[in-house]
């Protein structure tokens, strides 16, 4: 297992890439200076080299404007693939250690999934 950084009291997301069989811890906490720690533990190779390219901090814009974000730039984004949901599990554990996404809820609803389904209709159905 790779890891990236340790930095503790932060927020948690585990990114579930079950195409590939792998799986990203990300946690994200606030610095003093109004940066954020970024931490990914990963075992894949492609997301350890996406991490050492963004390294162990992000700032705030990086998180909440996709205009220069480094978390999506594409130099930095090269070393996964575009299906990869690393990226956005990194916006949503800053999200929630900024309190921009409300922790509870986020302990509530447990995740957010793209499921792969059947063409032919347009009806949203649970599963």
């Amino acid at each position: 297992m790779y890891s990236h950084a340790v930095i503790s009291d932060m927020a948690a997301v585990t990114v579930d890439m079950a195409f590939c069989d792998k799986k990203h811890k990300i946690t994200a906490k606030l610095r003093e200076d109004g940066d954020l720690d970024i931490h990914i533990a990963t075992d894949c190779m492609h997301i350890r080299e996406y991490a050492d390219k963004l390294g162990n901090t992000v700032t705030v814009k990086d998180v909440t404007d996709w205009r220069g974000s480094r978390v999506y730039d594409p130099e930095i984004c090269s070393a996964s693939s575009a299906t990869c949901l690393v990226p956005s599990g990194i916006i949503n554990a800053a999200w929630l250690e900024l309190g921009m996404l409300s922790k509870s809820r986020a302990k509530h609803i447990h995740a957010n999934c793209v499921r792969f389904t059947e063409t032919g209709s347009d009806e949203l159905i649970d599963e």
